[in-house]
């Protein structure tokens, strides 16, 4: 078989992982996706978003050629080389959404309470620093609450549904800076009869700086690839190449995984004489904060957390064209 003269495939990848404060800034929101398994945005073994998040394409060709296609992908006229990096950045502020319910016998008495129990919320709350500002009223719903009523005929009963009241919803959006507020927080909203926290937003004011950050780090890294292979006799002269990038941000939210909490035994049966059988205890469901692992990633900057953060992953791919001789 006849070898071809200028054999050369030089592929580096590298795919990136799997992938959304405290335990509580999950929220009970999490809490029920985690149970139907069902991520209305988001996949959490998939890694992110169904689809990019974000990705920008960009291409230098010299002269008009054709698109890549598989076969030409792993050719032996065509390198690869790829770079992968990471950035941990924690949030400049965060977005906590409480719901609040109400029912009344009247829209007009739903209202009056709900709204006083809110304004008395934002009072309390104004204490730990949350200004007026920093607070947004969402309403939700109002629907009427039926019961039923018996209609006795002669000879039989008719069971019709008849308005008795209302039900009011209402989302709190609450906007702050220091996390370590956060129990506070609930506590305050639990003396106002507020008890469902939904879930709790991470905000970057700069994500175009994390961007710069990771682009520079990757065309640092990109650079000395290339440097250390010329070292090996690789001089690269391709026809034409192509650069593209790809960016992500995954958020905390998107990285609590469920587990089974440790069963215990019952110390019933250690102290009881009689033969009588115990069994463990039922496990609960809890979540736990599973970052991003770094195993697949060239460079991690900030790698050491210890919260929650949001975590932005930057993929540069440089293709090269080579002449068959």
């Amino acid at each position: 078989m006849k070898k071809t003269p200028f054999h050369l495939i030089l592929v580096l990848t590298l795919s990136l992982t799997t992938l959304n404060v405290k335990p509580q800034a999950a929220g009970n929101w999490m809490l029920n996706q985690s149970k139907t398994n069902s991520y209305d945005e988001f996949n959490t073994e998939s890694g992110g978003y169904n689809g990019k998040r974000s990705a920008a394409k960009l291409s230098e060709s010299y002269g008009s050629y054709p698109a890549y296609t598989y076969q030409q992908a792993v050719s032996d006229s065509v390198i690869v080389i790829e770079t992968n990096v990471m950035m941990n950045v924690k949030a400049d502020a965060y977005v906590a959404i409480f719901g609040i319910s109400q029912v009344s016998d009247s829209i007009e008495a739903g209202h009056q309470l709900i709204n006083s129990r809110i304004n008395n919320f934002i009072l309390a709350i104004a204490k730990l620093g949350v200004l007026p500002k920093d607070v947004f009223v969402d309403f939700i719903s109002q629907v009427p609450i039926f019961e039923i009523e018996v209609e006795k005929k002669i000879f039989s009963k008719t069971y019709n549904e008849v308005p008795k009241g209302f039900e009011l919803k209402k989302n709190i959006h609450i906007r702050y800076t220091d996390n370590k507020i956060v129990d506070a927080l609930l506590i305050e909203a639990a003396k106002k009869e507020i008890y469902d926290i939904i879930k709790v937003d991470y905000i970057i004011k700069d994500n175009d700086e994390v961007y710069d950050t990771l682009r520079r780090a990757s065309v640092d890294l990109m650079n000395k690839k290339l440097k250390e292979f010329k070292k090996l006799g690789l001089n690269i002269v391709p026809m034409y190449q192509t650069i593209s990038e790809d960016i992500n941000t995954t958020y905390p939210i998107e990285r609590y995984s469920s587990y089974n909490t440790f069963s215990a035994a019952s110390l019933a049966g250690i102290k009881s004489s009689s033969l009588t059988k115990y069994s463990l205890k039922n496990s609960q469901s809890s979540l736990f904060y599973n970052k991003v692992p770094y195993k697949n990633y060239d460079i991690v900057i900030n790698p050491s957390i210890l919260e929650p953060v949001v975590q932005f992953t930057y993929h540069m791919e440089m293709k090269y064209v080579l002449k068959k001789n």
